[in-house]
């Protein structure tokens, strides 16, 4: 499993906070691949994985997968910009108003969070999947504190919430009970 790298005489100078997350795109099933090149030039990176129980006709196997097929996130400073484009499986930067996007710490916290604890995590690839709904608020649980979006009610008691990043969204099962309604401002 690819990981974020740090390294300590960059976070000892205070450097690693003045970088920012950006998202690359990624050749089809290239991702692992690219995570270790990426990992062996020393650039910082963070490849978010995911189980799934898969079934073959005779036998099943928990698998690996990227969170979000196609693309990586990178934290690179000036000098390797440029060096991230130079290897073998990127394609390029996501942009945004002709910018390399920019990808919030808080988001890649909440990225981690729900590749740490497991959660069921299902990416879609357009917003316009599914309707928006009433934004609540998770008061319980490692999502604390964070406002989603309600997309529907599997049961009577888990509700399938979503919430934005890199223009692509991240759907999770929660308990009802973890839920609250955002108070008007």
């Amino acid at each position: 499993m690819a990981k974020s790298t740090k390294f300590a005489s960059d976070k000892r100078l205070g450097l690693m906070s003045d970088l920012k997350w950006n998202v690359v795109y990624i050749m089809s099933r290239q991702e692992k691949k690219v995570a270790a090149r990426l990992q062996r030039l020393g650039i910082d990176h963070y490849l978010p994985i995911a189980r799934k129980l898969s079934q073959w006709s005779d036998r099943k196997k928990w698998v690996d997968f990227p969170m979000f097929s196609g693309y990586l996130f990178v934290r690179p400073s000036r000098q390797q910009h440029d060096e991230v484009l130079a290897i073998q499986g990127v394609v390029g930067y996501l942009n945004y108003q002709r910018k390399p996007a920019v990808v919030q710490d808080r988001e890649i916290e909440i990225i981690r969070v729900i590749e740490r604890e497991g959660y069921f995590a299902e990416t879609i690839l357009n917003p316009s999947d599914f309707s928006e709904g009433e934004k609540v608020l998770v008061v319980e649980g490692p999502l604390k504190g964070n406002t989603v979006d309600l997309v529907r009610k599997n049961n009577e008691k888990v509700f399938l919430v979503s919430f934005d990043t890199l223009g692509q969204s991240i759907k999770i099962n929660v308990p009802f009970e973890f839920l609250s309604k955002v108070k008007d401002a």
